[in-house]
């Protein structure tokens, strides 16, 4: 966090009176998910390819597959902030990255070939085959029309649809959501979950999230439980963007 965001946020958790503890405690507070972890060996990627590990002009990198089994390549920012954010929705049940590869008939009148960053199947069956690339770098390369030469062909033996993702929906703001989700799916407590759902089903109306922390024993775990409410469907917040001690949230069972 730059120092000037840093401020600002403690400026207005003091406003809205919120006391962030920054004293060492005394002992470390680990996290208790009611299943331990295990791992196990990563199995490599089933991407038609494998971008190369660095680059002057973009991220790089890998991140987990949806089952958490294999790796993920991606190459650019909004790879990498669309894939967490693919991996919390609940209506994808697949997902694929570097694939399929298309080939079509381009305005030239030659033959060329296409391999798509994303792949998805909904929980509806529907299959989207998606590029995932900065609107300007769409423009510039020309991967829109080539989005349209595809989708007018049509390609029903890999997906329904075909589109585009840009940083207007992997922006920064549904990434930090994701990724807090995803870190608290790996630290869920039943105990916890119930004892926070048990308090969520009493409430009326509009909740701050930091309300729901003040009275926790252990605000890291309280806070975890919160997470996988709102990952469940329970708890979501009134307003779009990021979500922090700050966001008033609402409850389904209302």
């Amino acid at each position: 966090m730059r120092p000037e965001h840093f401020i600002l946020n403690h400026m207005l958790n003091r406003r809205n009176g919120i006391k962030t503890d920054l004293s060492v405690p005394s002992e470390t507070v680990w996290a208790k998910p009611t299943e331990r972890p295990h791992y196990s060996e990563v199995l490599p990627s089933n991407g038609l390819r494998k971008p190369s590990l660095k680059s002057p002009k973009n991220y790089r990198g890998t991140q987990p597959s949806l089952d958490g089994q294999r790796i993920m390549y991606f190459e650019s920012g909004v790879e990498l902030k669309g894939g967490r954010i693919f991996r919390t929705s609940p209506d994808v049940v697949e997902l694929r990255e570097q694939w399929p590869k298309i080939h079509y008939i381009g305005s030239d009148g030659r033959r060329h070939s296409h391999i798509f960053d994303y792949w998805v199947r909904l929980k509806c069956g529907t299959r989207i085959a998606i590029a995932a690339k900065p609107l300007e770098v769409l423009i510039k390369t020309g991967t829109l029309q080539i989005l349209r030469l595809i989708q007018r062909m049509g390609i029903p033996q890999y997906a329904d649809k075909v589109t585009f993702m840009t940083e207007h929906f992997a922006t920064d703001e549904a990434d930090a959501n994701a990724a807090w989700i995803l870190v608290s799916r790996k630290k869920y407590n039943e105990e916890e979950f119930y004892l926070a759902y048990a308090m969520v089903e009493r409430l009326t109306g509009t909740v701050r999230f930091y309300d729901l922390l003040r009275e926790a024993p252990v605000i890291g775990h309280r806070r975890t439980a919160i997470w996988n409410l709102i990952d469940a469907g329970v708890l979501m917040p009134v307003h779009p963007g990021r979500i922090d001690d700050n966001s008033l949230l609402i409850s389904s069972l209302d």
